[in-house]
């Protein structure tokens, strides 16, 4: 087993052509931890943590698998505890995360019993995306015990290249900002997010807007 990831990390440059490297963390074993703050008061919010688990061939490209998992300012897991997930990263370097796949894989967690139905457009990060560039509108409807939950990402604008400084590190980076509209039995929000994405780790800084604007939270990369 440990010479076949050798080999596949030879590989891995053939894999992606010569394309520049992804938005997303492709190390296998990496751990990415988060804290999201309010920003009025900035105490803790959450804590976020991905585990990269396998990094695999599929097609012409690669599919990350990864354990994501939020807890609360105590510690205590939400939503169930860790779920596991997985993006595609085409052989360009796109990366494209399927949100309503996301979500089940949440809701399997709370619901284990139950048939759970995804379908949508998935999220795409592109490795060559500029300042000025408009990305791909995604969307997604998961249906859990008869109820719909529809999530919908619009106005994804590329707004900058910048350098940014968390407890991780510093690092370059390019910002994208959209528009998320979150609908079902118990959730109605809208929101708008600047997020920074850096090369080979994936988003280091993200900061949500409510309806109006005004800044709700940060959440940085602690480590990883």
């Amino acid at each position: 087993m440990k010479h076949w990831f050798v080999v596949f990390a030879l590989l891995l440059p053939g894999l992606l052509g010569s394309a520049a490297e992804p938005y997303f963390c492709l190390r296998k074993g990496a751990e990415l931890y988060y804290e999201r703050t309010d920003a009025a008061s900035g105490k803790l919010k959450r804590t976020t943590t991905w585990r990269i688990d396998t990094v695999a061939p599929e097609g012409s490209g690669m599919r990350v698998d990864y354990t994501f998992t939020l807890r609360k300012p105590n510690g205590a897991p939400m939503y169930g505890g860790p779920s596991t997930m997985s993006v595609r990263v085409d052989e360009g370097g796109t990366v494209r995360m399927d949100l309503g796949n996301s979500m089940r894989a949440v809701f399997a967690n709370m619901f284990p019993n139950a048939e759970i139905v995804s379908e949508g457009d998935p999220t795409l990060l592109p490795a060559g995306m500029k300042p000025g560039d408009t990305l791909p509108d995604a969307h997604s409807v998961v249906t859990v015990l008869g109820m719909k939950y529809r999530t919908t990402v619009t106005e994804r604008q590329v707004l900058r290249r910048e350098t940014v400084t968390t407890p991780a590190g510093t690092f370059d980076c390019i910002v994208v900002r959209e528009h998320k509209e979150e609908r079902g039995p118990g959730i109605n929000r809208t929101t708008t997010a600047e997020t920074w994405y850096a090369r080979g780790i994936g988003y280091v800084r993200h900061d949500t807007y409510d309806k109006n604007l005004r800044l709700e939270t940060t959440e940085v990369l602690k480590k990883y």
